[in-house]
């Protein structure tokens, strides 16, 4: 292992495309949710207008989304958050955590091999519990949400919504309340993935698309 950086190609146009539709789909479904519920009492704009615009919204972040699956996985960047790295990246995660509130930095393991011209690590291990956490709340928040807009095509996931809150007189009501909690789980998620890129110095890979590594070649 060098101390050498080098400026690399780390996320293609099309991956960063789909990063920044998401978001921008986020967002919008984030402000028309809150005009459309009612446990919430805000207001932008008209009720009516914020549920249609919810729905279209909702319904073009699940294209995305599924077309970003696709995509992530053709393009081979799933690898790097395979199932049969939770268990290192849990570890990693409690030992960085160990460090950092000891003040310590923990060193990224992320490199990138000059010789092979490809990189050697391209996640901090933590990053793929985060990535599956963003996955489960994708299946959560979809499903739930088409429970909502389509109760007699999904009433099953209406009717396991209300076996979780069986308090609500209703499965529609179980199945708003748990997709409004994971929304909000997702606005939380939404800080602490902003707080991590800009700590890292991830923000402008996301941007422009290239980043410095450091070199990393066993081979030497």
């Amino acid at each position: 292992m060098t101390n050498d950086t080098i400026t690399v190609k780390r996320h293609r146009f099309l991956y960063r495309s789909l990063h920044w539709l998401m978001v921008t789909e986020i967002l919008i479904l984030l402000l028309s949710g809150l005009n459309v519920s009612a446990n919430i009492n805000v207001a932008f704009i008209s009720r009516g207008v914020s549920r249609n615009l919810h729905i279209i919204a909702g319904l073009a972040w699940i294209s995305t989304t599924t077309f970003y699956l696709y995509y992530f996985i053709m393009s081979g960047e799933s690898r790097w958050f395979g199932l049969s790295k939770i268990g290192h990246a849990f570890d990693f995660f409690v030992h960085d955590a160990k460090r950092y509130i000891e003040g310590k930095k923990v060193k990224s393991p992320i490199g990138y091999g000059t010789k092979k011209k490809r990189y050697v690590e391209k996640v901090r291990p933590s990053a793929i519990l985060a990535w599956w956490g963003w996955f489960g709340l994708w299946i959560v928040m979809v499903f739930t949400g088409l429970a909502i807009l389509f109760p007699e095509s999904f009433y099953g996931i209406n009717r396991v919504c209300h076996a979780i809150l069986p308090a609500f007189g209703k499965a529609a009501g179980a199945t708003r309340r748990i997709h409004m909690v994971a929304s909000m789980v997702i606005v939380t998620y939404i800080f602490i993935h902003a707080y991590a890129v800009w700590t890292f110095g991830l923000m402008g890979s996301m941007i422009s698309g290239t980043q410095i590594e450091s070199v990393v070649d066993p081979e030497k």
